[in-house]
């Protein structure tokens, strides 16, 4: 059903030109996380399919978090050329929007800055605490770069432990002691609070405590790195009524036919405008060689007369819109709101994906029923590990999590990727010294953010 209240947060920035936000790109963003190209560089999750709870989940350590249903971006801390501090938030279109009037100090500075932070987020509308409306909140998950260094060989715990540490609380610290001052700050800034895999329950549970719409659960992996693009080990969950494909809206316009009008006449017929259209859902299948979207017709879309009018009521172009679907009962595909933050629908492989994952079904009783599976894998490979550091420290100096980085390295190949880490052993001693997420007191899941 088209659910036209689900409004998409807008970004409170200026879109940079295209001549800025190549060199953003290249010279910034691209030598932070020594990779090459012009893409959007965010991991992507799969869609859930039955397998991935054995597969996955029961073979390796997860986090677990709400599925936010906001505007995916990236958020990129750096100096102008006049060396300023500069904000700027990365749509998945890999647009650059410049966010004014923040500030994000260094922990035990408050006057200094970041430098070179990249963090992966997800911007959201959600209810203020006052109950008067709705306000921005940016909220984080991960991070990939911080103040210049390349962290996206850490494991998940130690780039979430960085993030809280080393960015969150500072900012934390400064709204806390000069409230007046961060006014003006355009939203606020939370970390999710991920959750180790075989505490679903009550992540599920305080689903309905969120203050933004929740469409369903994210897994991330504990034990890979970072990945730039499609992650098959990131895994999207939704219940079946939210599993959704984004595909480009077509109208077959009916011709109307002037039966008295000579059958050799190029007007006799015409399109009628005046009767409701027929109304297509059509698969993107990439770019060709020219770069031009290449389309294929999926199935029909279904909407009521009432729904119709609504749409018209817009007053807004409609055809060829990007649009997000779900399947009803009955089998047919229904609308559910406009994607215009995206400019392509979901690729064929995509849709592929998505449409193994409503035949699944995965249920969220389901899910749950393998917590404590879960939880007794989680325990065992934890105490295997533990068993496995107590042998190797006896004979080698480095310690069991400097060897799993160094592990990851070894094996974190990405196509046209290059890591730069001109601080390597100062990296690592950081990890050493910093408490993993899980370990810590998980200070940004606890706070009611002022």
């Amino acid at each position: 059903m088209l659910d036209l209240s689900r409004e998409m947060p807008e970004i409170p920035g200026e879109l940079m030109p295209d001549n800025i936000a190549h060199e953003l790109q290249q010279k910034v963003i691209n030598h932070l996380i020594g990779r090459r190209g012009m893409g959007f560089v965010g991991s992507q999750p799969v869609s859930f399919e039955a397998k991935h709870i054995t597969e996955n989940l029961e073979r390796r350590d997860y986090f677990v978090c709400e599925k936010s249903d906001g505007l995916r971006c990236l958020m990129l801390c750096t100096l102008d050329p006049n060396g300023d501090e500069a904000i700027f938030l990365i749509t998945r279109e890999n647009q650059f929007y410049r966010i004014p009037l923040f500030h994000f100090p260094l922990p035990g500075d408050i006057n200094s800055c970041h430098n070179g932070t990249l963090i992966d987020g997800e911007l959201v509308l959600s209810k203020r605490a006052d109950g008067n409306g709705k306000e921005l909140r940016y909220l984080m998950f991960d991070c990939l770069c911080l103040n210049g260094k390349n962290i996206v060989t850490r494991t998940l715990e130690k780039r979430l432990g960085h993030l809280d540490t080393q960015f969150y609380r500072p900012y934390f610290d400064l709204r806390t002691k000069h409230p007046a001052e961060c006014q003006s700050f355009p939203f606020k800034l939370n970390m999710k609070n991920m959750q180790p895999s075989y505490k679903l329950p009550g992540v599920v549970h305080n689903l309905k405590n969120l203050g933004h719409i929740s469409d369903g659960l994210i897994f991330t992996c504990c034990e890979t790195p970072y990945i730039f693009g499609s992650d098959p080990t990131l895994l999207k969950w939704k219940p079946s009524e939210e599993n959704t494909i984004d595909f480009r809206l077509h109208f077959r316009i009916p011709l109307y036919v002037d039966e008295e009008m000579d059958e050799r006449d190029p007007e006799r017929a015409y399109p009628n405008y005046e009767v409701k259209p027929g109304f297509e859902i059509h698969i993107w299948h990439g770019d060709d060689n020219k770069g031009n979207s290449k389309y294929e017709y999926f199935n029909e879309l279904a909407l009521t007369d009432q729904e119709w009018e609504n749409l018209k009521s817009l007053n807004e172009p409609l055809e060829e819109r990007v649009v997000e679907c779900n399947k009803d009962k009955n089998g047919k595909w229904r609308l559910l709101r406009f994607r215009d933050d995206k400019a392509n629908g979901n690729h064929s492989t995509v849709v592929t994906k998505v449409l193994q994952s409503i035949q699944d079904g995965v249920s969220r009783e389901r899910l749950l029923s393998h917590v404590d599976n879960f939880g007794k894998q989680w325990n065992k490979r934890r105490t295997d590990r533990k068993s496995h550091a107590e042998g190797t420290n006896s004979h080698h100096p480095l310690s069991h999590s400097q060897q799993q980085d160094d592990h990851l390295e070894a094996h974190h190949q990405q196509p046209d990727h290059q890591h730069i880490h001109p601080n390597h052993q100062e990296t690592r001693q950081e990890d050493e010294e910093l408490p993993t997420y899980e370990d810590d007191v998980n200070f940004s899941s606890d706070i009611d953010e002022l």
